[in-house]
């Protein structure tokens, strides 16, 4: 069990398991110019044991099994607060949390919040705030010309959807063929991502497109943070960012993309989650959307440059680190102080 001092010797403590933080990482290091923020990251479950919480706000990143033990005690000198993404609402763990002794939830999605009301408990206070994008990280481009498309993600998961874009992609070429499609992911040890990169790589050449389909294997990473300058530097090269995600609680690529000048589509029609957020960039139906790019790409370069633009400017003004930080500082601290 987490111990606890009398007087808190930090504003907040963050707990994490360790190699998970990444989502987090962009409010931390805004919140981390004003408070002074106390970092655990267990691993086993003797760390329990082990670590001190000595902030006055806990933090507890991922409704898991870190979430579990801290919500074991009534800690009645401290706020907690705990994390929601996406998969943890299906977990064994929300039967397991005593959810009278968490404070405050806070989703990524409005409907994993609308959600958990309906199927685990009503009872809790809590609030929807997006995910945060570093904007410093992502430099804005000049509008490019060279009809090049991309899609970009942390593996090669079949929640991505490679498979349905390819099709989708055939299907554009045979209107237009001067496009170009690049499909980036890191090499993992995941089966189900591994056979997915195998079931892509034979669907391009089913289909004849090894001219018009370029596939990056990336080297795995320890820090998708320390990694965005080689992901702007991907983006560099492209004029448009696709997604065709069967399920996205915030689409962390998709924003990246519009950040660095590009303009984005998303297949609204099979993945509406993403409403909230990137509404105005949905597609209803492949055919909607292949007219879209199409249209795209005949604009000029002014024009293009006047709505990439606009893109970067909604990302910055709703989903920049600072901006997502002001919201997660209000509920913390001035709740509490």
């Amino acid at each position: 069990m987490f111990l606890s001092n009398k007087k808190p010797e930090f504003d907040l403590t963050f707990i994490c398991r360790k190699g998970e933080d990444h989502f987090a990482q962009p409010i931390l290091n805004e919140l981390a110019k004003k408070y002074k923020i106390q970092y655990l990251y267990p691993v086993h479950k003797m760390d329990y044991w082990n670590f001190k919480v000595r902030g006055k706000v806990i933090w507890v990143e991922w409704a898991n099994k870190f979430a579990h033990q801290v919500a074991k005690k009534d800690w009645k000198d401290k706020k907690v607060i705990v994390r929601f993404h996406r998969s943890e609402i299906l977990s064994r763990y929300m039967k397991m949390i005593k959810w009278k002794n968490v404070d405050h939830i806070i989703f990524v999605n409005s409907n994993f919040e609308n959600e958990f009301k309906q199927k685990i408990s009503n009872g809790v206070q809590t609030s929807t705030i997006p995910n945060a994008v570093e904007e410093e990280a992502f430099t804005f481009l000049q509008p490019r010309s060279n009809n090049s498309i991309c899609v970009y993600g942390y593996g090669f998961n079949p929640i991505k959807g490679y498979d349905d874009l390819i099709l989708f992609f055939r299907k554009l070429l045979d209107v237009d063929s001067k496009f170009h499609l690049t499909i980036m992911g890191m090499i993992t040890a995941q089966p189900s991502s591994i056979r997915q990169l195998k079931k892509i790589k034979e669907l391009i050449r089913e289909n004849g497109l090894e001219e018009k389909i370029t596939i990056i294997e990336k080297e795995l990473v320890d820090s998708l943070v320390e990694d965005r300058k080689n992901v702007s530097q991907f983006l560099s090269r492209h004029e448009v960012i696709l997604s065709f995600s069967q399920t996205e609680s915030f689409h962390y690529a998709f924003a990246e993309g519009l950040l660095c000048g590009l303009q984005g589509f998303y297949n609204q029609w099979s993945n509406p989650l993403i409403n909230e957020f990137w509404g105005p960039w949905g597609c209803t139906s492949e055919e909607d959307m292949i007219q879209r790019i199409i249209e795209w790409s005949k604009l000029d370069l002014s024009q293009k440059k006047k709505t990439t633009e606009k893109n970067r400017e909604y990302v910055i003004n709703n989903f920049s680190s600072k901006h997502i930080a002001e919201r997660y500082a209000s509920l913390f601290f001035k709740a509490s102080s």
